[in-house]
Formats: structure tokens, C-alpha cells, sequence
């Protein structure tokens, strides 16, 4: 176990069991003990190896500036059922989002702003959602945090494309992912290189779902995305990630009003380095402040 670095404060953590599609997934909050501290939300889309598990600092930091923080264990991730490393098809995984948001919103009332925070591959679920034409809960602001938006599309030939798209394997594809990429801190190396619940391997036929996520908002038709505040942040490099690459994708998405922030940092994961708190402290007042700005 490693040691917080900021003990939580007067923070009540919770797992709740979220019926989705035939299951129960595992929808972790963090929130103030008292009610009507909460005066934000922001929901988490965990990347391909993490999962909630991986918040164990941030969600109480969140809490602490009075915002409750959501993150959904995806199917086979954490500790929500499903096959370990084979995704079931986009729209089923869409779906599972689609609930979560729902009863997120349920939870924390109308006015109440909420912000969608996406890292990694979870970037590229949250991009994929934000052009489903069934996900009609209002959120107040999005960020794309060290998201290789469209990595498949950019990466791959057109007949890679479609052989990729039409893959049914099950035998396993290694992501390649390092933990020293992820962050120089040897304690949070230790647990990334200890966690048995990351996921490593993915089936071929995983891959395929992915290539379809991407299809869903490099391709989304005439849907127009809520003009809300979009912010793209990372760190000045990143060992994974083509920054410009993603940066181009983000600003079709975002034309004329998406931001692009770096900060001080050459590791991927953020929230495992020295910019953490920067990083949640800049999330919460934007989110805050979408609250102030809809309610006058």
C-alpha cells in the first residue's frame, strides 16, 4: 500500500452497483460526508491497464474542494465483471457510459455542473459517447487528459484498417505499456508493476472494438456536440502519446473553442507525478465555475 500524501478530509468513499446491460458494474464515488458540500462532479474514464483502483489519492483530493468524483470499473476492468482483456462490442460498452451518466446525474441533481475527464484510452471512450446519439445527460465541461484521440486511424494503413476491423481473435496483443512511461516515481512504479487487476493483454478482437470507438468520433455524421467548454491537457511530452497527432483530432472535435494546456511533466500519467494536484486544483474550479456561470 502506498501512502497518501494528503490524508482525506471528513471524505466518504462508496461503491455502487450500477445495472447495466445484465450486470452490476462498479461505479466508485468519493464525495464530502455532508450532502451539501457537493457543489460539482466530475466523472473519470480510466485508461486500457487502469482502472478505479488507480484513484485512491485523487478521488479524496476531489472531495476535498467539494466535488464528488465518479469512476465507472468498465466491464472486465476493476473489479466489474467481464473477461479480463477481451472488450465486448462498442455499443455495449457505450451503453454501460450511457447508465453510468444517467444515474450520475440522477445522483447529484440538475444543478449541479459536471465535468467529464477522460484519460488515455478513456479519452477515446469519452469522445466516442459525446457523439452517441442516446447520451442525452447535460455535462458542463469535457477534459481530454494525455488522450491519443484516433491513434488507430493515424497509425494504420487502409488495409491494416479494414483487416483490423473485421478481427475476431481471441489470441492476446500486448499493449507494450511501461510503467517508467507512466511516471519516474518508484512508488507508483512499484504498484503499476504489482497490480493485479491492470490490464496487460488484450484479444485481437478487442482491438477491433477500439478501431470501432475511434470510427464513432473520427466519423460522427451531422451530431453537433454541446458547446461546452473543451480542454486538452497533458504534459510538455509524452512517451506514448503523438501530442499533435491527438491535438489536431481535439481541435475538429472543438472548433474555435477548445483549449490546449501542458504542463511541467514528461510522463503520461499524471496523476502519478509532481503536477497531480495542479491538475485536480484546475479541474474542480473549472468545474466550479460552470456552475457559477449557469446559475448566474
Amino acid at each position: 500500500m502506498i501512502e497518501t500524501k494528503r490524508p482525506p478530509q471528513n471524505t466518504r468513499r462508496e461503491i455502487i452497483d450500477l445495472p447495466s446491460g445484465g450486470v452490476d458494474l462498479a461505479l466508485h464515488l468519493w464525495r464530502p460526508q455532508h450532502p451539501q458540500r457537493v457543489k460539482g462532479a466530475v466523472f473519470y474514464f480510466h485508461g486500457l491497464q487502469s482502472h478505479a483502483g488507480w484513484m485512491w489519492e485523487v478521488g479524496p483530493r476531489f472531495a476535498d474542494n467539494d466535488i464528488a468524483f465518479f469512476v465507472l470499473d468498465r466491464r472486465g476492468s476493476g473489479i466489474s465483471p467481464g473477461d479480463r482483456g477481451d472488450l465486448p462490442e462498442a455499443e455495449t460498452l457505450l451503453g454501460d457510459y450511457i447508465a453510468a451518466l444517467a444515474r450520475v446525474r440522477e445522483m447529484i441533481g440538475d444543478d449541479v455542473p459536471l465535468s467529464l475527464f477522460g484519460h488515455c484510452l478513456g479519452g477515446s471512450f469519452m469522445a466516442a459517447l459525446m457523439h452517441h446519439p442516446d447520451f442525452t445527460t447535460r455535462y458542463d465541461a469535457a477534459v481530454f487528459c494525455s488522450a491519443w484521440l484516433g491513434r488507430m486511424h493515424a497509425t494504420l494503413g487502409e488495409d491494416e484498417l479494414r483487416a483490423l476491423a473485421a478481427e475476431t481473435g481471441t489470441e492476446p496483443w500486448d499493449a507494450g505499456l511501461r510503467s517508467q512511461d507512466f511516471t519516474d516515481d518508484p512508488k507508483y512504479r512499484q504498484f503499476i508493476d504489482h497490480d493485479d487487476l491492470a490490464v496487460r493483454l488484450i484479444t485481437r478482437r478487442s482491438r477491433a472494438t477500439l478501431l470501432e470507438i475511434e470510427r464513432r468520433y473520427l466519423e460522427p455524421g451531422t451530431r453537433t456536440l454541446p458547446a461546452v467548454p473543451a480542454t486538452y491537457v497533458s504534459g510538455m511530452s509524452d512517451p506514448i502519446v503523438d501530442l499533435d497527432s491527438a491535438h489536431r483530432v481535439f481541435a475538429a472535435m472543438a472548433p474555435d473553442r477548445g483549449t490546449i494546456m501542458k504542463l511541467p511533466t514528461d510522463k503520461h500519467y499524471l496523476f502519478f507525478t509532481g503536477v497531480s494536484a495542479d491538475l485536480v486544483d484546475w479541474t474542480s474550479t473549472t468545474t466550479l465555475l460552470q456552475g457559477l456561470d449557469r446559475n448566474g
